[in-house]
């Protein structure tokens, strides 16, 4: 039976700012200059990915633990001061809270996942009352590793005391599907975001979905079908 739903953050709750690309492109030159070679990046790379390659690579070349996690402190440096410029004018996605609060009266629990790191998220939590609409909210700093790993939504299905076949992860990207299916978990895409609904429906989302009011309504439509 259904008992929660995840959402990702940006795309998803609130329209998408960021500046995702220089982002991407300091994580790659963040690394660079520490010694990465650049034969192992594609132009495809996104920030988790490189992070990843970044990570092995240092790894077998005999980086201590103690000096990749000085090293991701460092990047994160980097990725904040992105973050929190769009973060003091971010906007709420019409209707999508409304949406969550339909969630919630059905009974069910709902927490974000979001690769954003805390010292954003912060500046939005100033301005926005998603501790009214959610039960936990989960950044990159509380996961044991950004999506696309499962870490982080396997943690929260934990802290929600749930099994993975109990939630639904709603997101807008291409990682938010490849974390959701490597944890075992039904992904629901919608395309409020970064990705269309073909692409969506490419990389395996279970459904795909306008907005979170198509969203509220799927649910009590589940709801309704497992009580009778």
């Amino acid at each position: 039976m259904l008992k929660a739903v995840l959402f990702d953050m940006d795309g998803t709750i609130t329209e998408l700012t960021l500046p995702l690309e220089a982002m991407r492109s300091d994580t790659k030159k963040f690394f660079l200059e520490r010694g990465l070679p650049s034969s192992l990046l594609t132009i495809d790379d996104g920030i988790s990915s490189t992070k990843y390659k970044a990570k092995t690579y240092f790894s077998d070349n005999g980086i201590s633990e103690e000096d990749w996690k000085q090293m991701e402190l460092d990047l994160d440096v980097v990725l904040n001061s992105h973050e929190g410029d769009a973060a003091k004018n971010t906007l709420i996605i019409p209707g999508t809270l409304e949406s969550v609060q339909q969630i919630r009266t059905l009974g069910l629990k709902t927490a974000v996942l979001t690769n954003n790191g805390r010292h954003a998220v912060d500046i939005i939590l100033q301005t926005h009352p998603f501790h009214e609409y959610f039960d936990i909210i989960q950044t990159r700093n509380e996961s044991p590793n950004p999506k696309p790993y499962p870490d982080g939504l396997l943690k929260l299905v934990r802290y929600l005391n749930l099994k993975v076949d109990e939630v639904v992860y709603v997101g807008d990207a291409r990682i938010d599907a490849a974390a959701a299916q490597a944890a075992g978990i039904e992904f629901w895409g919608v395309s409020t975001g970064e990705t269309s609904k073909q692409v969506l429906v490419s990389v395996g989302s279970d459904l795909v979905f306008s907005s979170l009011n198509e969203v509220a309504k799927e649910v009590k439509n589940r709801i309704d079908n497992e009580l009778d």
